[in-house]
Order: structure tokens, then sequence, then C-alpha cells
């Protein structure tokens, strides 16, 4: 049994990095740690012809890697795996796996130079091209190689392009001298790079690019277009608006009146797929097919003759489970950001496409975490932003328990992505765009609405009541918090949402006089978003009472009907309305509108941007009003911080902003309190009058917001929920008594309340005067605590009874 203790004592975490070891020790432990466990099946080659080299064979997984070890830390070890290549250690599980069994062989690893020369692909510290010279012909050797490798022997740069007379020579000196694949992909790749820059020297260059599509391209975008074709593989991360399809499709162009590639595979959101069609045939003069049908249409189609062939993610998932892959010359991959998630299905399916070149578009790649920016990146380059560990660990500012507190070093991430990144703003282009302006405007909920939000409020402080006590929540409470914090927000804008029996709201209203308004004084178009479908149902229904015409976009409308939505839209001047969930806030060009409402703010400030970019994009003609209704005094209030410190985030990386930014300046970064922050209500809160509006300058600091403005749970996604499944649920009205009254008939978060009211000499006053009675005649004083009924008289004084029970065993 001590023994079995031990043995766990040395299990090394894969979480946090033991004190006794440096970054590096950590990692190549945990490496071996994974060989220990795997049942890795291992051969060994002919030792004399190959020494070194070992087959090591996945039985789970069933790849296949090569191996060659020449002893521990022997610069000349190496796997065909992508963690030897990436993670700059000089090891991976599989060379560990080969010491383990030499260990048990009692077998010593081949440490004698080969008596072959070889060139290879060195892995550590960036790929560079190196020789290593063998014991035969060395002198000889060493005086060929002067004029291509440094005395380290390391490829000289401008020895790109004669490399291969080295080659020719090495191969007569002696026939034994070979060189790798891996090292000569390398070199025709830095060739290709060189020659396409050569191209974009010359001034043919320019009047090819001016030419490449029917439409005539903003500077901006030709300088896009020259960078993709650059890099090879890139990322176009221009703000929503800035045109990052035509700057793709003009990419692909250049390369293919170049002659350098024959086919185009474009990935993309299945919303999207007719319209990249109508966009390329719109621009160029190749023909475009949408790959769909069965599979085995699918398989066909892939063979076809189109130059361009789309496709969406959820086909070409399947279709690589069952092809075990792609290939084509040049890859597209429009919204990327929705693969964030690196070891998602569609994510690891699009990783085992082989392309040439590609260009990668996300107006967001950075939504939430840092994180997921690395993993955008890897689409591109592997070797960019360097190993995940070293990234994390520069990057990342964490606090003592392990959460995130913050991230630094945001400058020096976006210079290494200086060559495959490329990024402008709208305010950075030099184009006279029209005036966006901001409004926040306040419409307080009802009396309804907000006793069903306090209610909610209440449950959710006693979950986070309960998880500071005993820091864990069961699957049930968190599924419960997740619900309640949904329900918080739908509320906010109507209780038919939750209740399709009742329906209490103010919001409508407001759009309506808005819309009024809009109607009466011009032609203006508007476009209407909310996440909740039966929101936008409620708006739809005001219109048909006084013969609006709109057009009505929703999760359930087919993908091929939307095009149509959006044409009405544009051309038919009746057509003055767009209404939208967030199935709409990608893809579609509304630019016929030049304002928009939100309903509600979603969670994440992208899909905010995302909704406001369907308007404010190249082609407006109009300033451009955005209006967000906010219920005061409630989550949505709240939520403004929350927005304001996720775009800080984005900009401190893509658009060279502040270096580091913090999740929080007290170190409250626990997800149960940074929940708290956003759901309780400041003690100098104010109710504010319909129709105020907070310039958006000064959303950082609302002054209703509490001081300490964190940022909510990164596992929380309430947006994900589905509002139409929700059960109908019967609420119970909260009772119109002071203050006071109303702690105590919520029941089960007394004791919670009491202990923040006790606080204050003069709250405590307040509820003493509320609770006490003294009759004037008798001259008795009675306890007064109005209750609704007497089940939860009897409810109430249960749970008392099991929390003093509680209390008397921990004495």
């Amino acid at each position: 049994m001590a023994k079995k203790k031990t043995d766990k004592s040395k299990k090394v975490s894969y979480h946090y990095k033991p004190d006794n070891m440096t970054l590096e020790q950590w990692q190549i432990a945990l490496r071996r740690q994974a060989a220990e466990k795997e049942n890795f099946g291992i051969q060994e080659l002919n030792a004399q012809e190959y020494p070194g080299y070992y087959i090591v064979n996945n039985p789970v997984s069933h790849n296949t890697y090569k191996v060659i070890y020449r002893g521990a830390f022997s610069a000349w070890n190496y796997c065909s795996c992508m963690d030897f290549k990436t993670s700059q250690l000089g090891t991976c599980k599989h060379i560990e796996a080969v010491k383990l069994w030499l260990e048990k062989s009692h077998k010593r690893p081949c440490t004698d130079t080969p008596a072959y020369t070889s060139v290879y692909l060195s892995y550590r510290k960036g790929r560079k091209v190196r020789l290593r010279i063998g014991t035969d012909n060395s002198e000889e050797f060493q005086k060929l190689a002067e004029p291509y490798f440094t005395p380290e022997g390391i490829m000289r740069p401008e020895a790109i392009d004669t490399i291969n007379d080295f080659f020719s020579k090495a191969l007569q000196l002696n026939n034994t001298f070979r060189w790798y694949d891996d090292a000569m992909d390398f070199i025709l790749e830095q060739r290709d790079k060189r020659k396409r820059e050569k191209f974009l020297s010359e001034p043919q260059a320019d009047t090819l690019i001016d030419s490449l599509l029917k439409v005539r391209l903003f500077p901006y975008q030709k300088e896009g277009i020259r960078f993709a074709y650059r890099a090879g593989k890139s990322i176009i991360a221009d703000e929503m608006g800035l045109g990052k399809t035509i700057q793709a499709i003009g990419t692909a162009e250049l390369m293919r009146k170049q002659g350098i590639i024959s086919s185009a595979l474009v990935l993309c959101p299945t919303s999207l797929k007719y319209q990249w069609k109508k966009e390329i045939e719109r621009f160029t003069d190749a023909q475009a097919i949408v790959v769909e049908g069965n599979h085995l249409k699918r398989k066909t189609l892939y063979k076809a003759a189109p130059f361009y062939k789309i496709v969406s993610y959820n086909s070409v998932s399947n279709d690589i489970e069952i092809l075990h892959g792609l290939q084509t010359d040049f890859l597209i991959m429009d919204e990327v950001q929705r693969l964030k998630n690196w070891n998602t299905k569609i994510s690891k399916a699009a990783r085992h496409i082989e392309a040439e070149y590609a260009v990668v578009l996300s107006g967001t790649p950075l939504e939430n975490k840092l994180e997921e920016l690395y993993s955008v990146v890897q689409f591109v380059d592997q070797y960019c932003l360097g190993p995940y560990y070293k990234f994390i660990n520069e990057t990342v500012i964490k606090s003592d328990s392990g959460k995130v507190k913050g991230y630094k070093g945001l400058n020096t991430v976006g210079e290494k992505l200086h060559d495959i990144l490329i990024r402008r703003r709208k305010k950075d282009v030099a184009l006279q765009l029209p005036q966006r302006m901001d409004k926040v405007l306040f419409v307080p909920m009802t009396q309804e609405q907000q006793n069903m939000h306090d209610e909610f409020q209440s449950i959710v402080a006693q979950l986070v009541y309960k998880w500071n006590r005993q820091r864990f929540l069961s699957e049930k409470d968190r599924k419960r918090l997740l619900l309640l914090m949904s329900q918080m927000r739908m509320v906010c804008d109507s209780t038919y949402i939750l209740d399709q029996k009742s329906r209490y709201d103010t919001k409508i209203d407001e759009v309506m006089n808005i819309l009024n308004n809009v109607f009466e004084s011009g032609d203006e178009k508007v476009v209407i978003f909310s996440q909740w479908e039966r929101m936008t149902r409620l708006v739809a229904a005001e219109l048909d009472k006084i013969n609006i015409r709109y057009e009505y976009l929703h999760g359930g409308v087919p993908s091929e009907k939307r095009k149509d939505l959006m044409e009405n839209f544009t051309s038919l001047p009746e057509s003055r309305v767009f209404i939208s969930t967030d199935a709409g806030s990608t893809g579609l060009n509304l630019q016929a509108a030049s304002i928009l409402i939100n309903l509600d703010l979603p969670w994440n400030p992208a899909v905010l941007e995302q909704r406001i970019a369907r308007i404010y994009r190249i082609g407006q003609q109009r300033n451009i009003q955005v209006i967000n209704l906010v219920a005061p005094s409630s989550i949505e209030e709240r939520m403004l911080s929350t927005l304001n410190f996720k775009t800080s985030l984005f900009e401190g990386i893509l658009d060279n902003g502040e270096d580091s930014i913090f999740l929080d300046d007290s170190k409250l970064d626990k997800i149960m309190e940074n929940i708290a922050s956003v759901v309780t209500e400041s003690p100098n809160e104010e109710k504010k009058e319909s129709g105020d509006i907070i310039d958006p300058e000064d959303r950082e600091k609302p002054a209703s917001l509490p001081e300490k403005d964190e940022k909510p749970a990164e596992n929380i996604q309430a947006d994900t929920f589905d509002e139409e499944s929700l059960s109908q649920t019967e609420y119970t009205r909260a009772s119109e008594t002071p203050e006071a009254d109303r702690l105590i008939s919520q029941g089960v978060s007394f004791f919670n309340g009491l202990v923040q009211t006790l606080k204050s000499p003069e709250a405590t006053r307040r509820l003493a005067e509320s609770l006490i009675e003294e009759n004037k005649e008798t001259g008795k004083t009675t306890l007064r605590i109005p209750v609704p009924d007497k089940e939860s008289v009897i409810n109430f004084l249960t749970l008392a009874g099991s929390i003093l029970a509680h209390i008397g065993e921990k004495k």
C-alpha cells in the first residue's frame, strides 16, 4: 500500500507545473507519462543501414510514426508526429516510448555518428535546414558545404535557390548522401514565397490586380489581396463590412491567372453556401458549384470541372470521415471563428484538408478567450505562435487557484502574427464611411417583469451562496443556474417569452414608437434583432396590425429562402422592416437600412458587432443609428461592462491596443463571483426613466454599475439556450410591500439577505421598524411578518429548521 501511494505521488499534473520543474521539464515529464500509459508497438529497423531508426504503431488510432533516436538530448532525434515538430522540446511521447522500450529491453541507443551525410529540418527554436556530416568523406563534405551552410551547419539564406547544386555534388561525392522530405518541402515553400514576392514588385502585378474582378476594388482591398498572395496562407481579419469575401476571391483569381492553382474549395456555414456562389459568379468569370446532396453525389461533385467548389462545414466533416481527407490547391475558410474549439469534430475534419494555399476569413478571430485565437492560427501556420504550453505561459495571467485572471504580452502576439494576419478597422481605411451613432435606450420593465427578474436573481443568489460555502455545485444546480440567468435576460424583453399565457413588456411599445417616427419622417428602413424568436414574433404581430410590410428571418427559414428575404428588403420600397433572430447576424447584406434596433444585448460583443455589420458596411451611403434597448436595474444593464472587457481583449491583440488586460482588479476571478457581479444589484443603482440615453463613450463606467466590473463565467453560454423548449412555468408575483417585507417573503433567500442587511445600522433600523408593530391601546409589541399563504410558512420553517440543525452539527 505504501508503494502505491509513492507511485501516485510521482504522477505529474496536466494542469499545474510542479515547483521543482522548469516549464520544459514539466512538458517532457508529461510526454513520458503519456508514453507509460500507451500500449505502443515498437519495431527497430536494420541497425547497420538505419542506426537508431524505429517504427512506432498506435493500436488505437492505427497511426504509424517514424522515430530516430540517437540518445538523450541528441540534436538528431526525430519523430514524424506534429507534437515533435511544434513543441520545440526535442522529444514527444513516441520518442519517450522508444526510450522506455530500450530501457526495458536493456538495449543501448545508437549514439555513434552515422557514416552517411544528410540534410534535415531542425524544429528546435524555429524551423531551420541543417547539415549533418557523417564519418565517410567528412573533410570533402565540409569543404563542399562552405558556400551553402554556416560552420554550425545551418543553410545560408542565399543558398535557397542553389541548394540543388549542393545535392548533385554531394551525391557524386558519396551516393549514401540523403536529404529528407520535410527539409525539401521547407525549401520549396521558401522558394515559392520568394517567387510570389518578386512578382508583386513588378509593374504588371498592379495591372493584373486592377483587372482581376468585375468590380472596382478599394485600395485597402488590393492591399489585402497582395498580403494574402505573398503569405500563401493567411488570415484576413478585417472588421465586418469591409469586404473580406471579395479579397479572398481576388486572391484566388490572382493565383489562378498566374497559373499557380487549378482548383479552389470554399468552406462556409450552411446558410452562406449560395451567397458565396452568387458572389463568385458576380465578381469573376469562373464557374462555381455547391457540393451538396447525399454522400455519393458530393463525392462526384468534388471532382467536377468548375474551378470553385463550395461546401458547408457540416458536409465536409462527414465527407472527410469517409474519404479520410480532401485535397485542393486553394482553400477559403469563412467564419472560421466557429471552429475556435480545437477539439470539435468539424474542427478536426478541417485540419485534414490538404491545401497548398489558404485564406481564412474572420472579423472576430478572438471572441471570448485568447486561446481561441491560437486555435484559429493553427489553420494557417502551426509554428507561428510557438508551442501551446509556451504561448499560455507567456500570455495568460492566472490566480493562485489557477483561474484565468487576465492576459499579458498582447502586442507581442500581434507582432508574431504580422506576416500571416491582416486586420483593418473601418476607421483605419482611407474611405469616407458614413457616421455611426450608438445609443443605449433605457426602457424600464413592468412591475410583473421586475418581480420575475428579481425572483430569478434571488435564486441565483442562493446558488452563489451555496457555492461560496461548499465550493461545489451539482450538475442539476449548474444547469439550473444557466437556465435562471437565461430567464433573467428573457424577462427583460417580455414575460411572453417564458409564458405565452401572459404578456408584460414595454420594449415592444418603445420599438413601435421608434418605427412610427421613422415611417412618418421619411423612407428609411430598419433592421430589428433579438436573440429570442418569440420576441421577434411580437414585433411582427404589431407590424401586421398597422399593415407595414416586413421580412422575417429566424432559424426555421430554409437557407434557400433567405436570399429572397434580403432581395425583397433591398428592392421593394414598401418593405420597411427586416426582423431577425441571430440566425441572420452573419452573411446578410442589409445596407438598405440605416437604423438597427437591438431588442436585447448578447453576451458576446462579437455577436453584437455582427448584427451591426449587416447595415454598417461598404456601400452604405447614409448615417447609421444603432439603438440598444436595455432594461435598467437588470442583468442587461450590468452586461454593458462585460461587453467592454471583451472588446478590450480583442483590441489588445488585433488592433495594437492595451498590452495587458485584467479580468478584474481585485482578484475576484472565481466563476461564481463573476456571476454574482453580473446579477447582483449595486447599492447605488437607481431606476432610469424611459428614454434615458447613455453616450457610447460612457459605457466603460456606467453610473449604475457596481465598482467591480467583471466578465461572466467563461463556460456560461446562455445564448445557446433554446428558449422555445423551456417548459411553461407558473410564477408567483412578489408582494408589493416595503423592501424588508419582500426580503422576508422570498423565503429561502432570507438568511443571505439578512446578513447583508445587518451590515448597515440604518438598514437594520428600517428592517426592525418594518417588522415590529406596537398596539397603541395595550402598549404590546408584536412581530409582523406578511406571508403569501400557509404552505409558504411551512416551507420556510422547514428550511430554517434544516439550517439550524446543520449549524448545530457543525458545532
